[in-house]
């Protein structure tokens, strides 16, 4: 449903240098089953980017729904995210979206009421085994087999930009249950939409492991919606019941799953430029698996969890592997089973699992956090009992959130444990077949019966990665940073003092939650040994201010200045001399995250009153 159409000026340089208006349309779109009152609702526009308010003109902007076309000059020229926050008098009920702004075309951004769940605009076939991913801003329902009939169930795609979901007149060319769905592009291919690859599944029929994978191209010309090469690419063996992983380099890494002869201990790599796949130089499973969970981690390291053996007995082990695959990271490590399990990567590292015991097991440690250097810390549990199924989502400020199967919890990382979302559903979802759309929403498909199912969400989310940060942090309270491992237990190598800070033991990390930056520069006041200065890229690479990379800031006492001006990393120490360089340059394009890092064989380090600013 089209909401508003207004209008959004940018000013752009061309090759004269003198500056031009672009005029850019923002239209806003609400879930069918949610809809909003055009005459009525009002909305505010915030804007994000690379700058800082200004208090006498802060980025924001006001309007009705209905004042179709009018011009928001008070934007600033650099925006490049937006979040729409909508009221409607006289209802309470607000809806909220957001969108990093493309580099063309029309901003559309979909609007979620807050508090309550919402389905999306068409029914699909009902169906079980079918796989259902989000690749960018689409995703994709697909494969499977009807419970209805005998039709050979259809494919769809969907835009979460606009909540619009449409058929595919072909679809798959090969029919698959239990594929595996991944963005299918490489980093450097810009914002445009992604195709996606659908990977290896079964003969709903017969149950024989398919070999072979097929790729979704998105439209293009003027086209709504994309279709599938009519051409496949071929694995290295037939696979289904296995998990997929997108890599840092575009490539998407195929784990375990079943074959002819039962589970699989292999790994492959399908390359998007070369249309093919490889074995050679991929790492094996130290334990062959069907239905692993795969992550890539913070650190760009693959996790792979779960999963059953042939047996159908719940695997233990977790395995990490290199950035690439091509070796193991870390030395695999059991963790306790259960009848159900759930994994969620961690913003600053590491990653969260929730289990439900077997049977009756009161004191059962329902509450993992795998930290970032591969050990295993118990959080505080959830009552088995109150644990019906476990649905683990991404959220933001480094809060996974869980649908238990009666209520949503989300996770709070200073504490260390879960605690209910106040006015959240009581609904969630009752299927396997579930996705982050984001850090703040939650998908799944709904089974509706006789209705059929349909695509239903729930957004708690709202903060995107140029969201301005509070001045200064670090002061009264951890807010707005994330822990890499449990923190706030007696014994934590991560806490917080009011007189020191965040306090780190060595390695130990601490990282802005949710956003990312270009150029900045960054004061913190030291209060013990300095801790080091993360630049993380989203690939996992790092650069340590106050680390091999860049030693000489290890000796700051009382202040840490840091400064990034495209590839140069620049720091001072103790507010005296000039900013020297580091040795080790970033990439010029390439966003990071920042954090605070331990060093390591100093005891204690500790940092206080942190100021980030964009520049």
């Amino acid at each position: 449903m089209r909401v508003l159409c207004a209008a959004l000026g940018f000013a752009l340089v061309a090759c004269s240098r003198e500056p031009r208006i672009e005029e850019r349309p923002i239209i806003v779109y609400s879930p069918r089953s949610c809809p909003i009152a055009e005459s009525s609702a009002y909305s505010v526009i915030y804007a994000g980017g690379d700058f800082e308010p200004q208090p006498e003109r802060p980025p924001t902007a006001e309007l009705f729904l209905h004042e179709h076309g009018k011009m928001m000059e008070d934007l600033p020229p650099l925006t490049r995210s937006l979040v729409v926050d909508i009221s409607e008098p006289g209802r309470n009920v607000a809806w909220i979206g957001k969108r990093i702004i493309p580099s063309s075309g029309p901003i559309n951004v979909l609007a979620w009421p807050r508090q309550e769940t919402c389905r999306l605009t068409r029914n699909v076939e009902r169906r079980s085994d079918a796989a259902f991913a989000v690749f960018d801003h689409h995703l994709l329902v697909v494969g499977g087999k009807s419970v209805d009939s005998a039709q050979v169930p259809h494919t769809y795609v969907g835009d979460l930009t606009t909540g619009i979901i449409e058929r595919l007149e072909f679809g798959l060319g090969t029919r698959r249950s239990r594929p595996t769905v991944t963005r299918f592009a490489l980093p450097e291919d810009g914002d445009g939409p992604a195709p996606a690859l659908v990977a290896g599944g079964h003969d709903p029929d017969s149950e024989t492991a398919l070999a072979t994978a097929e790729v979704y191209v998105p439209p293009s010309g003027g086209a709504t919606i994309g279709e599938f090469e009519r051409g496949r690419i071929d694995l290295s063996e037939p696979r289904t019941q296995h998990g997929a992983v997108v890599l840092a380099t575009g490539e998407t890494l195929l784990v375990g799953g079943m074959g002819p002869a039962g589970p699989l201990r292999t790994m492959e790599i399908v390359d998007p430029k070369t249309r093919r796949s490889r074995t050679s130089g991929v790492q094996l499973l130290a334990v062959a698996r069907a239905r692993p969970t795969v992550l890539r981690l913070a650190s760009g390291e693959i996790l792979v969890a779960g999963g059953v053996d042939a047996r159908g007995r719940p695997v233990p082990t977790l395995e990490w592997f290199a950035p690439d695959a091509s070796r193991t990271s870390k030395r695999p490590v059991d963790l306790v089973t259960g009848r159900e399990r759930g994994f969620v990567p961690l913003q600053a590292g590491g990653a969260l699992a929730v289990v439900i015991p077997e049977g009756d097991a009161p004191d059962f440690k329902t509450v993992w956090v795998i930290s970032a250097d591969g050990s295993l810390e118990p959080g505080l549990p959830i009552e088995p009992s109150t644990l019906e199924s476990v649905r683990l989502f991404a959220g933001e400020d480094g809060s996974p959130v869980l649908w238990t199967g009666r209520r949503w919890l989300r996770w709070q990382p200073w504490f260390g444990a879960f605690q209910p979302i106040g006015g959240a559903p009581s609904v969630g979802p009752a299927t396997e077949a579930i996705a982050n759309g984001d850090s703040g929403l939650a998908l799944w498909l709904e089974d509706r019966a006789e209705a059929g199912m349909n695509v239903t969400g729930f957004g708690f989310g709202w903060r995107t990665a140029y969201d301005t940060v509070p001045k200064p942090l670090l002061i009264g309270s951890p807010d707005q940073l994330v822990p890499d491992r449990l923190a706030g237990f007696r014994g934590s190598s991560l806490s917080f003092e009011l007189e020191r800070g965040l306090v780190m033991g060595p390695g130990a990390s601490a990282f802005l939650a949710d956003v990312t930056f270009a150029d900045f520069s960054l004061d913190i006041d030291i209060t013990a040994a300095a801790p080091a200065i993360v630049l993380r890229e989203e690939s996992g690479r790092e650069l340590e201010v106050g680390g091999a990379a860049c030693a000489f800031a290890q000796a700051a006492t009382s202040h840490l200045e840091v400064v990034r001006s495209e590839t140069k990393v620049r720091a001072r120490l103790d507010r005296t001399g000039e900013l020297r360089d580091c040795p080790t340059e970033l990439e010029k394009s390439k966003r990071v995250s920042i954090g605070l890092r331990g060093a390591q064989g100093s005891g204690v380090s500790a940092a206080r009153n942190l100021v980030v600013v964009r520049r």
